[in-house]
């Protein structure tokens, strides 16, 4: 017995308190899944015959089952999964403890699939001009059904084997009695192959045999020898040999051939002539194939336009410009057959415009000419005439479209405004007077300007370098002899106290309005028979900028004339 604080505790009492402590400190079993006598039963092709059996699982309470397939989704809530497709599949279980659910994966396969094995194929191309291709070999495992078809989808074959057909793309499709398939497409090549040239040159002749061909190929060791010809058009042999890889270097072609060191042998090694000709070869199936038709030229003396260089006019300023031009095969003019008083009319450099007047320069380029059609021939101190080129040098010219605008008619001097009716959001636009001086610009299209007499106006739209046609636009005043000023001075000492409005009595009717800048009306009146002093409601109004309205009541007018009056005191 032990004695803890006056109190007496026997030795088997505290065992069984110690024993109590340990029970309630140890953690409840979690679930667990037992697939060690798992069943899988695999599913027909398409079918929903599959099934996953013998799963057991262990946990506290009541055990809940949930399936899912590889989307997530739930299939089955019971411990077995019947009738399913092929496919991937996760078991969760989950008991009444606090324990998160433990799942596993599992996979129904396709019973009885289609493999289709590649490995020994052998696909032969047809002869030259024949249908005797095949492809044979092919192991379709499972397979009780073979149907051969073309790309226009039409059955060529219904044997493991395709005999007997042309070059093309075939593809077999294999199947069986449980609606199992697999397809894999074949491509038969012609058998009248040909080796693949990746490069070729060809250099003039001097008027003579001696035209330069280099011609590479891209060959592979299994490739076989290929004989070629070069002929010309009439089927006459130049040159013949054969092709076959190099291990070292490219497989070339090179006319003419390389001498050997040495003394030049004798005949020497020829070149080409000028003309068209036609490198052939023979396919190993018997065909007889042209691989490439090429021209050895002339070395004649001529324009090299290769690196011309043309630069545009600027809106009709004659900025156009030909230059970067070169002569081949032989000299130019010299200059003192160009210049003096032995000047040689038949020499020199002859630029001609579209309409065949020339142009006079004495040069191999061109420049401060217009927009055209430039032709140029040379004829050097030898006689010697380059073949015409003809060049075009274009203008920068706008893509905007020419204003539309509606002619105004006022009875009133007064401001207006221009307002384009065509609007291109990607132009700006130039204001002109009668004149067609520049006088103002505007991104939006409109211009407020003050007219006091019958006044023209011309509206441009820019977009891009120059500026499209001029819209014309007339603003008629009716009677410019009516007069205001912009400004008065209401200070009392009997000089210019009041806006003084002249000329007013020819439109019986007139309506004169006043407003401050928060709008609200400070004067008014009909036919202004008492002058605006400046006061409203009696009280001096503060000196600063206001709005007027003068309405004639006409109707063959615009409703009236507007502007700015300024108090100043």
């Amino acid at each position: 017995m032990l004695l803890f604080g006056g109190l007496a505790v026997s030795f088997d009492k505290a065992a069984s308190v110690t024993k109590s402590v340990n029970t309630l400190s140890k953690p409840p079993a979690c679930p667990t899944i037992d697939d060690s006598e798992i069943a899988i039963s695999n599913a027909t092709c398409g079918g929903s015959d599959g099934s996953i059996t013998g799963i057991t699982g262990t946990g506290s309470g009541t055990l809940q089952f949930t399936w899912y397939d590889f989307n997530n989704n739930i299939v089955g809530t019971n411990a077995d999964l019947l009738n399913v497709r092929a496919g991937y599949y996760k078991l969760q279980v989950k008991d009444s403890t606090k324990c998160l659910p433990v799942s596993k994966g599992y996979y129904v396969l396709v019973r009885n699939p289609i493999i289709i094995d590649n490995t020994n194929v052998v696909i032969t191309p047809p002869g030259c001009n024949q249908a005797n291709g095949s492809i044979t070999n092919v192991v379709a495992s499972n397979a009780t059904k073979y149907q051969w078809t073309d790309t226009k989808n039409v059955i060529v074959g219904n044997n493991q084997n395709l005999l007997n057909v042309v070059a093309g793309s075939y593809t077999l499709t294999a199947s069986n009695a449980t609606g199992c398939s697999a397809s894999f497409t074949y491509n038969i090549t012609n058998g009248n192959n040909a080796p693949t040239i990746t490069y070729y040159t060809t250099g003039s002749s001097d008027c003579g045999s001696s035209g330069l061909f280099h011609v590479t190929f891209d060959l592979k060791p299994t490739d076989p020898i290929y004989p070629y010809t070069i002929t010309d058009a009439t089927g006459k042999v130049y040159f013949s040999g054969g092709l076959i890889y190099n291990p070292v270097d490219s497989t070339r072609i090179i006319i003419p051939a390389p001498r050997p060191p040495g003394p030049p042998p004798d005949p020497p090694f020829p070149g080409l002539p000028a003309g068209t000709f036609t490198l052939n070869t023979q396919s190993p199936g018997g065909c007889f194939i042209n691989l490439l038709t090429f021209t050895i030229p002339q070395s004649n003396f001529a324009i090299d336009t290769s690196q011309v260089s043309i630069h545009t006019d600027v809106c009709s300023q004659n900025l156009g410009t030909i230059t970067n031009l070169s002569l081949v095969g032989g000299p130019s003019p010299t200059e003192s057959r160009l210049k003096g008083p032995a000047r040689d009319p038949r020499v020199g450099y002859f630029w001609t415009d579209s309409n065949g007047s020339r142009v006079v320069t004495d040069n191999l380029f061109l420049a401060g000419v217009p927009s055209g059609k430039y032709t140029l021939y040379i004829v050097n101190d030898d006689l010697c005439a380059t073949p015409p080129v003809t060049f075009f040098i274009p203008d920068s010219i706008s893509s905007a479209t020419k204003p539309i605008l509606n002619d105004i008619k006022i009875c009133l001097p007064g401001t207006v405004g221009l307002d384009v009716l065509n609007k291109d959001p990607h132009a700006h636009y130039q204001l002109y007077d009668s004149t067609q001086t520049l006088i103002d610009t505007s991104i939006a299209g409109y211009f407020a300007r003050k007219v006091d007499k019958t006044t023209v106006f011309y509206v441009s739209s820019v977009n891009g370098i120059c500026p499209s046609p001029k819209g014309k636009v007339t603003v008629t005043v009716v009677d410019p002899g009516v007069s205001f000023p912009n400004a008065f001075t209401p200070n009392s000492d009997g000089i210019n106290d009041y806006w003084q409005i002249n000329g007013l009595d020819q439109y019986p009717g007139t309506e004169v309005t006043v407003f401050n800048r928060n709008g609200q009306r400070v004067y008014h009146s009909i036919n202004y028979t008492k002058p605006f002093d400046g006061r409203y409601n009696g009280k001096e109004l503060p000196e600063g900028v206001y709005y007027y309205i003068i309405d004639t009541k006409k109707p063959d007018c615009r409703a009236g004339v507007s502007g700015n009056l300024t108090i100043i005191r």
